[in-house]
Parts: C-alpha cells; sequence; structure tokens
C-alpha cells in the first residue's frame, strides 16, 4: 500500500514537471490514465471472480485523467453477488478510497445494467464510451453488444436518433444554468457554453452514431475539415492544461475558474504582465492584472471557438441522422432558403461571389423571425470567407447600407449582432471591436466579458421597446417610445466601450471611434455628433447621482449645461440604465435607480426652465416651507412659532437637501420629541420618499464620537449605509440622515429588525465608551483576492466652505467605522456622506471640516482644511487603517 501511494505521489510529481515543461498535455491524461490502469489490474488480482469485470467509464473510460479527477468505475457482474463477494467488492473499493483515489463506482449485474441503461440517458453514455480493465471480458463484450446500435435482432436500446434528440435537450438544458455565466467572472470551464461539456458532445453523439472514437475520424466523415480539427484540438489542448493546473493548485477536483485560481493559473500557463504578445494591442504593460486578464481573455475566445465548432458538427450530424438535408427547401430569394427552420445559401459559393452576403445573411435571419441559425454548411462556408471583410469590404457604400439596415431594424437586433459576435463577423467588420472579444475585467464590478457586456447593454435596449421591458421598467419603456431614432441609442451601446483596454480614456477614444463610424456610414453629421457625445458622456449620470448632491440645482444646473437638450437627456438616461444592468445583475438595485431617476427628473424640469440655479433655489426653499408648514400645522397641530423656530437653526441647506415629504417626517418627529421632554436621542425608521431604501432619522447632542457610533452600530449588524446626510444645527444638535439597506440590499421591513437596530443604537448613543468588534464578520471569498492601494484626494467646496474627501479603497466589513475612527483622531467633522461600492471598491465622499483644537461638537469653529501637510497627515492615517488587501485590515477590535 506504501509503494502504490508512493507511486501516485511520484507519478503526480513528475506529470506537474513535465507539464511545467511543455509536455503534450492529452499524453499526460493518458499516462495518468495508464498508471491508475495498472494499480487497479494489480489490486484487482486480490479480489479476482470469474463472473466480475471491472470497467472504467467516464473520463477515466476516456483516458482523460487530471490530477483531482474522479476514477469512475463500474463493477459489472453476471449474477447477484453473494456475501463473500460483496466483502471482496467492499475490500477492494476501500483500498482504492485508502489510496486518496477520489472513487466513482457503480456495482451492477448485467441485466441491471441494461434495464439502467434503457431509462438512464446518463447510463447509456457512460457505456458507450466504457473501457474493458480487467475481469470477465466476455462479459464485457457481451455488455457491449447489447448497448450497440448494430444488434442482430434490432432490438436497439437507445437508438441513434432518440440518442441525438435526447443529448440535445440535455445541452439545451445545460446551457440555460450556465449559459449566463460562461462569459462571467468566474466561469465553470466544464459545463459552461463552449467548455468540455461540449467537446463531450460531439464525440458521444459521434459514436453512437458513426462508431468513432477520435475527432480526427470525424474528417474521414466530412464532419470537420483539417483547419477546423486544427482548432477543435488547439482548444481542448488549451481547456485541458487549465483544468490541468487548477486540479493542482486547488489540491482537489475544481471546474470553476474562481478569483482564487485566476492569478496562479495565468502565471502557471506562461503569461505575464510584460509579454510582448500580452499588450500587443497597445493595452499598458503596467496593469498588474494584465496577466490575468490576457490568460482570461484567451480562455473566452477559446469557448466562442468550441461553441461555434459544437454548433457547426452538431448540425452535421443532425442532418445526417435525422435526414433533415433531404427536407425540401422552401426559397426565401435567390440567394438563400430555409431548410428545416435554419437558412441555407442557394450556392455554395456564394460569399465568395457576392461577398455582401457576409453581412447580409445576418439581416435575412433577422428579418425572418422563424429561423433558429445557419444550416452547417452555411457556418463552415462563412468562417472560411470571413478574411474577405477587409478595408475594401467595409468601404463599400451597400455593405455599409446592410449594417445600418441591421443596427436600424425594430427587432432582431441582439439576435443578429450576438451570432455576428460569434462567428467573427462583427470584429471583423469594426476592427476596434476585435480588441474587445473575450476581454475581462479583473474586479467584481463587470461580471462580463467587455464584448458580452456590450451585447446585454444592447439586449436592455431593445427589450424597452417589448411589453416585458415595459413591465420591468415603465418609465424608460416610455420614454424609449418618444425616441425618433432608437438607432442612435443602439450605436451608442455598440461603441460605448469599444476603446476598453487600449489606455487612456475608453470614453474618449471610444467617441472618436463612433463618430469616424457613424459618418463613413452615411449618418448625418448632427446624429452622428449625438452617438459621440453619448459614448463620451455615458459615465456622467452615474457618476453624478452617486457621486455628488443632486439636491443642489446649482448641480442640476451644471449638468443640464452640459446635455443642452432634451433629447440627448432621454438617450443618455436609458443608455445609463441599460449600461448598469448589463454590466452587474445585482448592479441596479433600487436605490440608484432612485437616485438616476430623480436626477432625471431634475434636470428635465431645469432644461423647460428659465431661471437660473440661484433663483431655483430661492423659490424652491420659499415653496418647500409653505408646504410643509401647512401639512405640520393641519396634521400634527403644530403652531406656526414652533415651526419658525425649527426653521431658524438650520441652514437653508438643509431645505434643499430633503424633498418635502422627508422634512414633513423628520420635523414633526422632532418637534413631538422635544415636546415631549425626553434627553434620549431622537431614532426612527421609516421608508424614503420611493420606497428604495430605508432611512434612519437620529436627532441627538453633537458630540465627538457620533458618527462613529452610529456606523459601528449598523456595520456590525452587516446593513449597508447607501448614503448619509449630517445636518448641524445652529444650537448644538446633529440630524444625522441615513439610507440604509441590509445585507442582500433590500429593504429593513421587518419590525423586530428595526427594533434590534433602534436597540443597539441607542445603546451606543447612551454609552460614554463603545467597544468595536468586527472578528464575527468575515471579509467575502471573493474580496481576498483584490488588491486595491487606498487613495484619498481632497478638493475644496469654497461656497459651503467645506473640504471634500473622496476615499477609494477595497470594500471590507467595518469600511466606514475606520474611516469615522480615522475622523474622530483627527478632530475632523462630518457635513454630509455619498457612500458607494462598485464591485470590490468602495468610493466614499465626506464632506469635512476641520475643529479648532478646544473646540467642542457644532458650536466651536470649523475650517476648511487648505494646507498641504495637514492633507498628506490625514492621507497617510487613512491609509494606514485601510491596507490594500482587506484581509489585512487593521483594528478588528477597539474602544471609542
Amino acid at each position: 500500500m506504501i509503494s502504490i501511494k508512493k507511486a501516485l505521489r511520484d507519478n503526480n510529481e513528475k506529470l506537474q514537471q513535465e507539464f511545467q515543461q511543455g509536455a503534450d498535455i492529452a499524453s499526460l491524461l493518458k499516462k495518468r490514465s495508464e498508471l491508475i490502469d495498472k494499480i487497479l489490474i494489480e489490486l484487482w488480482q486480490e479480489h479476482e471472480s470469474s463472473d466480475i469485470a471491472l470497467v472504467a467509464v467516464g473520463g477515466y473510460g476516456r483516458k482523460e485523467m487530471h490530477p483531482a479527477s474522479d476514477v469512475d468505475l463500474l463493477i459489472l457482474l453476471n449474477n447477484e453477488p453473494d456475501m463473500v463477494v460483496e466483502e471482496q467488492l467492499t475490500g477492494f473499493v476501500a483500498t482504492l478510497w485508502d489510496l486518496g483515489l477520489e472513487i466513482g463506482h457503480s456495482v451492477r449485474t448485467f441485466n441491471e445494467c441494461i434495464d439502467e441503461a434503457r431509462g438512464d440517458l446518463t447510463v447509456i453514455t457512460n457505456l458507450i464510451e466504457s473501457r474493458f480493465l480487467c475481469g470477465n471480458q466476455m462479459l464485457f463484450d457481451r455488455l457491449h453488444e447489447h448497448i450497440s446500435t448494430q444488434r442482430a435482432d434490432g432490438e436497439v436500446i437507445w437508438p441513434s436518433r432518440e440518442f441525438f434528440l435526447a443529448k440535445m435537450e440535455e445541452q439545451k438544458q445545460r446551457y440555460k444554468r450556465y449559459g449566463d455565466t460562461a462569459y462571467r467572472v468566474e466561469p465553470n470551464l466544464k459545463d459552461g457554453p463552449g467548455g468540455l461539456r461540449d467537446i463531450q458532445m460531439i464525440g458521444w453523439i459521434a459514436l453512437r452514431e458513426l462508431g468513432i472514437h477520435s475527432f480526427e475520424e470525424l474528417g474521414q466523415h466530412d464532419l470537420l475539415d483539417q483547419e477546423e480539427f486544427s482548432a477543435l484540438k488547439e482548444a481542448r489542448d488549451f481547456l485541458w492544461k487549465v483544468r490541468f493546473s487548477l486540479h493542482q493548485l486547488a489540491n482537489r477536483k475544481e471546474d470553476r475558474l474562481l478569483f482564487d485560481y485566476q492569478r496562479k493559473l495565468a502565471k502557471s500557463l506562461g503569461y505575464s504582465n510584460d509579454d510582448e504578445h500580452d499588450n500587443r494591442d497597445g493595452t499598458n504593460k503596467n496593469n498588474p492584472n494584465q496577466c490575468i486578464e490576457s490568460f482570461m481573455q484567451h480562455y473566452y475566445r477559446s469557448i466562442t471557438e468550441l461553441e461555434r465548432l459544437n454548433e457547426m458538427v452538431l448540425g452535421l450530424l443532425r442532418e445526417q441522422i435525422l435526414h433533415t438535408d433531404k427536407i425540401k427547401p422552401i426559397p426565401i430569394n435567390a440567394n438563400y432558403q430555409q431548410r428545416d427552420g435554419y437558412l441555407e445559401l442557394t450556392k455554395k459559393d456564394l460569399f465568395e461571389t457576392h461577398p455582401h452576403t457576409l453581412l447580409e445573411v445576418f439581416y435575412v435571419m433577422q428579418t425572418h423571425p422563424e429561423l433558429k441559425g445557419l444550416t452547417p454548411e452555411t457556418l463552415r462556408e462563412l468562417k472560411h470567407n470571413l478574411y474577405r471583410i477587409d478595408d475594401t469590404f467595409r468601404n463599400n457604400t451597400h455593405h455599409k447600407q446592410i449594417f445600418m439596415n441591421i443596427i436600424s431594424e425594430s427587432r432582431g437586433i441582439t439576435f443578429a449582432l450576438r451570432r455576428m459576435n460569434r462567428y467573427g463577423v462583427l470584429a471583423a467588420y469594426i476592427p476596434a471591436f476585435e480588441n474587445i472579444v473575450g476581454r475581462m475585467q479583473y474586479d467584481l464590478f463587470h461580471a462580463y466579458t467587455v464584448d458580452e457586456h456590450t451585447l446585454n447593454v444592447i439586449r436592455n435596449t431593445r427589450r424597452l421597446s417589448t411589453p416585458e421591458g415595459a413591465q420591468e421598467l415603465p418609465m424608460c419603456s416610455q420614454i424609449f417610445s418618444t425616441l425618433q431614432k432608437p438607432a442612435i441609442l443602439y450605436l451608442a451601446a455598440l461603441f460605448h466601450d469599444i476603446a476598453k483596454g487600449r489606455g487612456g480614456s475608453h470614453s474618449e477614444l471610444g467617441a472618436i471611434d463612433a463618430l469616424e463610424f457613424c459618418i463613413s456610414h452615411d449618418m448625418n453629421r448632427h446624429d452622428a455628433e449625438k452617438v459621440s457625445w453619448l459614448v463620451r458622456h455615458h459615465l456622467e449620470m452615474s457618476s453624478i447621482a452617486q457621486r455628488k448632491d443632486i439636491s443642489d440645482p446649482e448641480v442640476i444646473q451644471a449638468f443640464a449645461d452640459k446635455v443642452v437638450v432634451q433629447s440627448r437627456l432621454d438617450y443618455l438616461y436609458l443608455l445609463t440604465i441599460c449600461d448598469i444592468r448589463g454590466t452587474n445583475p445585482t448592479l441596479l438595485n433600487s436605490w440608484k435607480h432612485s437616485l438616476l431617476k430623480e436626477l432625471y427628473r431634475a434636470t428635465k424640469k431645469q432644461l423647460q426652465s428659465r431661471y437660473s440655479a440661484s433663483k431655483n433655489s430661492e423659490e424652491l426653499i420659499k415653496a418647500k416651507k409653505y408646504a410643509v408648514s401647512e401639512k405640520l400645522q393641519k396634521n400634527y397641530k403644530i403652531d406656526q412659532q414652533r415651526i419658525e423656530s425649527f426653521w431658524q437653526r438650520f441652514d437653508e441647506s438643509y431645505i434643499l437637501q430633503n424633498t418635502v415629504e422627508s422634512l414633513l417626517w423628520q420635523m414633526s418627529e422632532i418637534i413631538r420629541h422635544e415636546q415631549s421632554g425626553s434627553q434620549q436621542a431622537l431614532i426612527r425608521i421609516n421608508l424614503d420618499d420611493h420606497n428604495n431604501s430605508s432611512m434612519l432619522l437620529i436627532y441627538a447632542k453633537d458630540e465627538k464620537n457620533l458618527f462613529i457610533k452610529i456606523t459601528s452600530a449598523l456595520e456590525q449588524q452587516q446593513l449597508n449605509i447607501v448614503a448619509a446626510r449630517i445636518c448641524s444645527s445652529h444650537d448644538g444638535y446633529i440630524l444625522d440622515t441615513l439610507n440604509i439597506l441590509d445585507a442582500n440590499n433590500e429593504l429593513l421591513s421587518r419590525r423586530e429588525d428595526q427594533d434590534q437596530l433602534i436597540a443597539a443604537l441607542q445603546n451606543n448613543l447612551d454609552s460614554s465608551n463603545v467597544s468595536v468588534d468586527f472578528k464575527h464578520l468575515r471579509t467575502p471569498r471573493q474580496l481576498k483576492h483584490f488588491d486595491t492601494p487606498t487613495q484619498v484626494n481632497f478638493e475644496q467646496d469654497n461656497k459651503k466652505q467645506e473640504t471634500i474627501i473622496t476615499i477609494l479603497s477595497a470594500d471590507r466589513p467595518g469600511l466606514l467605522t475606520r474611516i469615522s475612527q480615522v475622523f474622530v483622531e483627527q478632530n475632523l467633522s462630518i457635513h454630509d456622506a455619498k457612500i458607494a461600492t462598485l464591485g470590490e471598491i468602495a468610493e466614499d465622499i465626506f464632506h469635512v471640516t476641520e475643529l479648532i483644537e478646544g473646540s467642542e461638537g457644532s458650536e466651536g469653529n470649523k475650517e476648511m482644511i487648505l494646507d498641504e501637510h495637514r492633507q498628506q497627515e490625514i492621507r497617510q492615517a487613512i491609509t494606514q487603517k485601510l491596507p490594500a488587501n482587506p484581509e489585512s485590515a487593521l483594528d478588528v477590535k477597539f474602544t471609542i
């Protein structure tokens, strides 16, 4: 036993060494399979029975054994085993487990195998590619004869037709489970579209129909030409290398390309940050994640190629098995016909003789929604003629018109563009697109590759014109229906990220690309510049909504001055919403959506107004005061003198920052609280104006540690602060309003959760010393793999006489409490806060002033932080408290 364990260990080390030296991956998998063969056959001699056959199935049967692959076995019996045989088999399997092998085994009699095979697709699949190891050869041969499609008695289990249809349905269901994650940043290399299962699908169906066991034999049946065989082998070998290395790194069977392994995998497979081939597209060689992104781009491009080959080869097998090639075609026009729901060329050399059809074929599919795709022969011809899409092709006026027809069509845009991307036509026609095909960004913010994200944005845009879209986003759908030229929005979506990875501002570079493309495609200058403007400013609305005070009329006026006209605002708002939804499915929560809606509505109103920001501010304050006072007197019986007294205690910015509804709620609670004579802090929870977050109101005597007491209570209960406003009264009180969501970004709606939070806050506020402990909060797995150096930037708001501190840092449990701790230690007073998390990065913006030494709370004198040495002192204190890796955060436990 010890010698066998040593042989396995030595073999694993030897194979790993050969792998690092660049040995052929197929030979490595075969060598490991053959070693396990040898061990199993040797051990079987001790348990051998003349009525039993030991059979390799699954990946082991195919001799595709990776370092941690399961050893899949069938123990085939002639008859039911007696107790002696059962003990022998139990001992045999236990020995294999003791050796450290991951065993997947089944014990079946011959009759049980036949019965199981009849009703279970997985069983018949395992059996048709099974491999005899040792024992009763005749029993194994008898089994193979019974499951063969060539049985003499004609009683075939799973005839080729039934097997094909069942396998295709199986693939369809697998795509549904994994299709959404195939191009995500942590894909499954085995089960996702284009993964190893797609390769195995070809093998299984070809084996069942044609009896062939290798891809080399596919060429003999006109299923693969030499170029396609080379592409299939290259992509398969690449995935094998990735899986082999992944098993070694994980030290177990693992098929997910998790962040935990991506950097090590890239290094193991020879990618580096300074390799020339990694940077031939002009990307920044100083990008610390370049090796990962280059490796993953190779991965995504490989699975795209495999997805295409899977579609083509299975299409050819479909024609052969289902005889669909014998179905009479239905003419569409002189160049195209429909056969069994698929588009087919009327002449094989059509792409050669009429190159415009390389684009037109997608427009025909787009305008004939009954078509499911292209016939396999059409796919093959398309691939072979792709080289014809060169500069001469792109400059052809007719070809440009076909593309504009595709992008301007009222339906089928996503269907057409996705296939153009999969088959390489989109990157060939728009060379700049080639750079973003399969390009991933190593972060948690971008869930998809750039090309997949781009197509998602176009899909989201198109969906706004459908009943489903109207139900999901009624306001967006209504705006979309007013657009004069939806093609402008589609083109902006197509180009908005096209310059990603090229260095410099991708918005600026993409705007140049978009303008050149649109003008070259005979779009009028006005519309072309609108597309370009949208690309240049596609991040603007999101940035303003998350970083600035959109209740400030000057912020709205500045944005309105940039937008200029309503039509631009409409296009930009829709592009922003569709972009966010296409970046990450969880990104557009109700809170962020409400901010964007508010920004859109305020800007629309400003565009329709003739008044300046200052004039608007005066009138707005007056109108709000009147509306709130009227309601307070009528509904709460609060007299006008108390109301006026309250107004005088706060700056006018407080009125501007809050809606009438919010002011009414806050003032009624505060005034009634003061009337009650209570000395405790006032803590209340309510829904915000749009029911998009829970609003927490805290009204208390100002003190130095107030904000840190609040944030620590919230963060220790794993609540998310999405915005915070801190207003100081002129008589020493603080009015804090915080928009909060739970750990799942949902409203804090349960009464018991609200009561628990209020109790925790009250306890903190009543205590002179508060212990803060984040040990029970674990850093999420994905966050551990990102080193994000903390950046601290200072700017001045001269109007409000406040300093704005922007902190970019790795997200982590207790982040705001740690920042607040620094502010307390540095004697800073917080007046406003904007909180945002973008994937693994937190971007928090604080409006602060410096308390003059000797002053306390809001009654002391405050100053802006203008001195650069003082700014650097604060910057160092923050960066020390927030190291690059969230796992190494300091002060997990401290007392304030």
